[in-house]
């Protein structure tokens, strides 16, 4: 039975293919690449098929998007296969450049900064994923995750979503209400999304909350930012001289929980974390101090057994 014992570059181009139908990306990607360096089968095509398994486990990485995009835009052919799924050059060129922003816009969302100029762009990439790509389903979805409910149009209330939550960062610390106003806004995208919303309707009713601080007796507005609940011990007698109703509430209705502004709770907590880094140096010090009397007691303890055998020889 003949068979060879070195490769050429069209068998492992065809090598290359069926480690990838059979789900061995790490060997396929090795094959795919000895094909390349010894110029068998199309190369240009196994570029592409290198380029898509660099991407695996890296999908949040915008650069593995540009290296995808110039090897599809050096492909010849219109179409090709990658493993199992047939993919068309084109559309997935818009594809890998549109999420190639999405990647590099979510970024500066989660770093929070310039909110507002984000919030504008990802609506601007919303309207594109809507429009260039619609209710097809996106290929690299398909073939990283085996998805295919993710399309242009699920992106675009994806992403509307998120540039309302963006917005109503950026606001939140002047204006809760407003805050609660895009939260809203973002909760209507997300249930036109298929998604229940529950953080966003949260968010609604936590900046939309009002009190009358339990200490300094100052209003405020926004719970989690500009007030907090603090778990306390309220007696009858206090409960009876508090308020739980209204913008005047000043404590929970389970008579558990007291509100604070943010002014008096930080001012607590500060001072609570000084003394509590008071006590921390003290024992630090008197720990020191006892390690060194109990040093200095080692040290006499050996220098006596020492004179000891020196007089026993």
């Amino acid at each position: 039975m003949a068979f060879k014992l070195f490769k050429n570059g069209d068998d492992l181009y065809e090598q290359g293919n069926e480690l990838i139908k059979r789900g061995e990306f790490s060997k396929a990607r090795s094959t795919l690449q000895k094909s390349i360096d010894k110029e068998g089968g199309e190369d240009d095509v196994a570029a592409v098929q290198v380029a898509l398994i660099d991407m695996m486990g890296k999908l949040d990485r915008a650069d593995v998007y540009s290296v995808l995009v110039s090897k599809l835009k050096a492909l010849k052919a219109t179409d090709f296969e990658f493993g199992l799924t047939h993919v068309d050059r084109d559309p997935l060129i818009v594809e890998a450049e549109l999420t190639q922003r999405k990647v590099a816009l979510m970024t500066q969302r989660a770093q929070k900064k310039d909110l507002e100029a984000v919030s504008k762009n990802l609506q601007s990439l919303a309207q594109d994923f809507q429009e260039k790509i619609g209710d097809r389903h996106l290929v690299i979805q398909e073939i990283f995750n085996n998805d295919t409910t993710v399309t242009g149009l699920t992106e675009f209330f994806n992403l509307m979503a998120v540039s309302y939550e963006a917005l109503s960062d950026a606001v939140v610390w002047e204006s809760p209400s407003q805050a609660a106003e895009y939260e809203q806004i973002a909760m209507g995208y997300r249930q036109q999304n298929g998604q229940s919303g529950s953080a966003n309707d949260a968010k609604v009713r936590a900046y939309s909350n009002s009190c009358r601080c339990w200490i300094c007796g100052r209003s405020a507005s926004g719970e989690g930012i500009h007030f907090y609940s603090a778990p306390a011990d309220i007696s009858p007698a206090l409960a009876k001289e508090s308020t739980d109703e209204g913008t005047n509430k000043n404590r929970a209705e389970d008579n558990k929980h007291i509100y604070i502004c943010r002014a008096c709770y930080s001012g607590v907590s500060n001072r609570a974390n000084e003394i509590a880094l008071g006590y921390h140096q003290k024992a630090m010090a008197e720990l020191r101090a006892t390690e060194a009397r109990l040093q200095a007691e080692i040290a006499a303890l050996e220098s006596e057994i020492r004179m000891l055998r020196l007089r026993s020889n």
